[in-house]
């Protein structure tokens, strides 16, 4: 029998390195088959899933401004990058919820959403940690994502499959404009800065470093 969870207030660091213990293997277990995994996700509390978030999001964080070989990336992944992830998840599974309430007229327990759309996302954030080599890992990561929240929300949930498919659908696609419009945005950034290198501007700047010397 699962042993109750201790409050938040009477947590310390005995308890804090228990949950550690607990998500790190459950991880593996998960990662084999996500799928699979995330159709009866585990009832734990808050600090568990909290602290699964905060280890993942620091983690890829960390391995994704390695990856980009920029020390401010690395920093912001481990500092910035779990905070970001947090606030993502709760923004997620507020939408969701409210979504069920309305749409599928069903109250949804916020967390066990908030636990779905948590592991929904560590594939596609270990997956996104290649995304500075590729912009073309993102929308695949979109779209694992969208696909494991479907399956999650579906079987935990027992809801219908096409109204949750619809749902998760038009979020993923509002989500993926938005990041087809931020890649078209730095592409034309980018080609503008190296239009702006001619030639002549090339002979200006070499000229104006020689005559500083």
């Amino acid at each position: 029998m699962e042993q109750p969870k201790r409050p938040v207030t009477d947590l310390n660091w005995q308890d804090i390195k228990a949950r550690i213990r607990e998500v790190v293997f459950f991880l593996p277990q998960y990662l084999k088959n996500p799928v699979d995994g995330i159709k009866r996700v585990p009832s734990w509390d808050w600090t568990t899933v909290i602290i699964l978030e905060v280890l993942i999001s620091a983690a890829c964080g960390l391995l994704g401004g390695i990856v980009a070989r920029h020390i401010l990336s690395v920093l912001g992944g481990i500092i910035v990058g779990p905070v970001m992830g947090l606030i993502m998840s709760v923004v997620l599974s507020g939408i969701l919820y409210y979504a069920g309430l309305f749409i599928l007229k069903t109250e949804l327990e916020y967390k066990k959403i908030f636990i779905v759309v948590v592991l929904a996302q560590i594939p596609a954030q270990i997956i996104g940690v290649l995304s500075p080599i590729s912009r073309a890992v993102t929308p695949f990561a979109i779209l694992i994502s969208a696909l494991l929240i479907t399956v999650g929300l579906v079987d935990n949930f027992m809801l219908e499959k096409k109204r949750v498919t619809k749902i998760v659908g038009t979020l993923t696609g509002i989500v993926l404009i938005f990041w087809i419009y931020s890649a078209v945005l730095d592409i034309t950034r980018h080609r503008i800065k190296v239009q702006e290198y001619t030639p002549e501007s090339l002979d200006q700047i070499h000229k104006e470093l020689s005559e500083g010397k």
